[in-house]
């Protein structure tokens, strides 16, 4: 059996409780996913998503492809799956993106394909580009 958690990327995953003591930040995630190599995890799943629909759409949220290429770079064995939208991407820079990620890892990148099921984020690609602009801007 193999044991693996979702990385907070949105700061935690309960939409009752306000805060579950988890930062959205690279200092948190980078933390949980050394010490859960510690503890002798096998994977983290990271999701991918622009908008934070767990705290709210102006809630931070990590981007998947960077967090997931800074944890390669910081981890030795926990695998890094990452839950990825076609939607989202170009199929060329999507490949390039996993395959470089891949291989700062050492083979320890994981796609999850899913489907972009949030209709604020699934319907209109432009506006997600005009909330990530708006979000990095302010």
């Amino acid at each position: 059996m193999r044991y693996g958690y979702w990385l907070p990327v949105f700061g935690g995953w309960l939409r009752n409780v306000e805060d579950e003591g988890m930062e959205a930040s690279w200092r948190y995630v980078q933390r949980l996913a050394r010490r859960s190599e510690e503890l002798g995890y096998d994977l983290t799943l990271i999701a991918e998503l622009f908008l934070n629909d767990i705290k709210g759409v102006n809630a931070p949220t990590l981007d998947a492809w960077s967090t997931a290429a800074a944890l390669a770079a910081v981890t030795h064995s926990l695998e890094l799956m990452v839950a990825v939208r076609p939607t989202f991407h170009h199929p060329a820079t999507l490949a390039k993106q996993a395959a470089t990620i891949d291989r700062i890892s050492n083979g320890r990148l994981s796609l999850n394909v899913v489907s972009s099921w949030w209709k604020d984020e699934a319907r209109n690609p432009a506006s997600r580009s005009a909330v990530a602009t708006t979000r990095s801007t302010n």
